[in-house]
């Protein structure tokens, strides 16, 4: 490897903003994303815990040559973070009346360039009205509101800094001197100062500052590699890239319908889809061999891009529109969100990739494969409660990868999926096992609700093993003996077991309401016998005894029916 020539300098964030330089941030930098904590860790090290001088760390940038212009490869989040605290300290000292010392401050977020032209000193690669209208401009511009989920980061810190410096100055009759004393620690703040004129050896620096990964996550390390590669132009719309990045991560993120997915989970599922398997503390660099060249990080990018809207229908089934013949899949999927079971994920994601290809995996593995992932972990998992060995999931990132290399050719991908569903069932538990441990697993009151969506799912599925006819999306859960048994002294166990739970109607749920059993009988029988699971109506009384014995049938038929493993 050719070696980096380099000489790093010692510097104070005053030589960085009081000079002629202005820092860009490139377009494949991490979005700013300090959360709280980070600016607690922050505030507390410049205004409490450190004299004038604090050591923030290294800052890494290259820049061409006689270039007033430095692009920030490290170090954009705290450099930010001071430009965001240096706008909220210019905004006070004009609310007390201080002109010059606001002019002041502001001289180091704005000033002229060598044509005399105003230039804000940060600027962004990617346009971020919020950060140059609403923060950085004098006066900022209060209608600007933010538009994408960095530009809600800002907010919420400018916000947080703004509470704080408020509360600080609230407390002191002559603020102003507060204020200054806090402008000159920021000031005063110190950074090893790593500049270099060739953009890929600064990255190579950067790389080996964060090689330990205390800052840096996968997400960020890939997303700097592959945007690295591909570079792009000054204009943000025409930044291919870029916008296919960043639709990637937007199909990740929260929003008022559906819930945030870990990038860096999905990354690694995304890699064990596909390739070698690694453990997650060696993905990067595993993935950084792959992408030695334009094209492989263009191939790379959009494989990712194509994957994120699959995987969030992995976790989140309702977020995708699946057609009729994918019930079943759907049905399975659910299931495994509501187990909460991870191990499978790069198989299901090859699994989804094959039937979006063309020619499409036939519906028939898919939903046998599915079925068979869903009835393992349901009986392993979720009943016998047994620990899954890493070989496990090595087991599942072989079939998905091999899945994936066989391509279109459909006997192979039959091969495949025989295999894995064979190897789940000759890891299924012990009958005498599983049942022992399906009697004492399910329980469920209005005051013990905490598996709520569990026992729904299993009263779900052995009313639609029963009855496939019978609806079950608004039913309810009826407790043959009431909930109200329970101040009389009757056990927990057999009021909350799944041997006393019924799936009934809301409407039929009314009905019974607190009736004893034998009213309840007569109701189940010319209103809901399909409900009836597990014999209910051929008993004459009901207390613990039948409970149980109800139970025990239901384990017997969970294991031998309704989760019965498909080869």
């Amino acid at each position: 490897m050719t070696e980096i020539d380099f000489q790093p300098e010692k510097r104070t964030i005053e030589d960085l903003f009081v000079g002629a330089d202005y820092y860009v941030i490139p377009r494949f930098q991490r979005p700013y994303s300090w959360d709280a904590a980070n600016l607690d860790d922050f505030w507390r090290d410049v205004v409490y815990d450190n004299s004038v001088g604090y050591f923030i760390g290294p800052m890494v940038v290259w820049r061409d040559q006689d270039s007033p212009v430095r692009r920030l490869v490290d170090g954009q989040q705290r450099i930010t973070t001071i430009a965001i605290m240096f706008a909220v300290l210019r905004d006070q000292f004009e609310a007390l009346g201080e002109k010059n010392l606001a002019a002041g401050v502001h001289r180091y977020l704005e000033k002229a360039d060598r044509n005399n032209e105003q230039r804000f000193t940060l600027q962004t690669e990617v346009d971020s009205r919020f950060l140059s209208q609403a923060i950085l401009k004098n006066p900022p511009e209060k209608d600007v509101r933010p538009t994408t989920e960095e530009e809600e980061a800002l907010s919420k810190a400018l916000d947080a800094i703004r509470r704080r410096i408020a509360d600080e100055v609230d407390q002191r009759q002559d603020p102003a001197i507060w204020l200054r004393e806090l402008r000159d620690r920021l000031l005063g703040l110190r950074v090893i100062w790593i500049e270099h004129g060739n953009e890929d050896d600064a990255y190579v620096i950067f790389e080996t500052l964060n090689s330990r990964g205390k800052d840096l996550e996968v997400v960020d390390l890939l997303k700097n590699l592959i945007l690295n590669k591909l570079r792009g132009t000054s204009n943000s719309a025409a930044d291919t890239a870029r916008t296919t990045w960043d639709a990637m991560r937007n199909e990740l993120e929260a929003n008022d319908t559906r819930r945030r997915i870990d990038p860096n989970r999905f990354i690694l599922h995304w890699w064990l889809s596909q390739e070698d398997y690694v453990a997650e503390r060696k993905l990067f660099p595993a993935i950084k061999k792959s992408v030695k060249s334009k094209p492989l990080a263009r191939t790379q990018l959009s494989s990712l891009a194509k994957d994120a809207p699959l995987y969030r229908a992995i976790l989140e089934p309702s977020s995708r529109s699946w057609a009729m013949e994918e019930d079943d899949v759907r049905r399975s999927l659910d299931a495994l969100s509501i187990f909460g079971i991870v191990q499978p994920a790069p198989l299901l994601l090859s699994l989804l990739r094959a039937r979006e290809s063309s020619p499409r995996l036939k519906i028939a593995p898919l939903k046998k494969t599915l079925q068979a992932i869903e009835r393992f972990h349901f009986q392993h998992t979720i009943v016998s409660q047994l620990r899954s060995s890493g070989g496990v999931s090595e087991m599942y990132a072989k079939a998905a990868r091999e899945l994936f290399h066989a391509g279109d050719d459909q006997q192979q991908r039959g091969q495949v999926l025989t295999d894995i569903r064979s190897k789940l069932f000759d890891r299924r538990p012990d009958r005498e096992q599983f049942i022992l441990s399906f009697e004492e697993r399910f329980f469920f009151t209005n005051d013990h609700s905490r598996d709520s969506k569990l026992v729904r799912y299993v009263l779900e599925s052995f009313l639609r093993h029963a009855q496939p006819s019978t609806g079950t999306e608004f039913l309810t859960i009826e407790h043959i003996l009431p909930q109200k048994e329970l101040k009389q002294g009757v056990a927990f166990e057999a009021v909350a077991g799944i041997g006393n739970l019924l799936l009934v109607s809301e409407k039929l749920n009314t009905k019974l309401d607190d009736k004893d059993f034998a009213a309840k009988k007569h109701i189940l029988a010319s209103e809901g016998i399909s409900y009836d699971i597990g014999g209910v109506l051929d008993k004459d009384v009901w207390g613990q005894a039948e409970v149980s014995q109800r139970a025990r049938i239901l384990a017997e038929r969970a294991y031998d029916e309704v989760w019965k493993l498909p080869f």
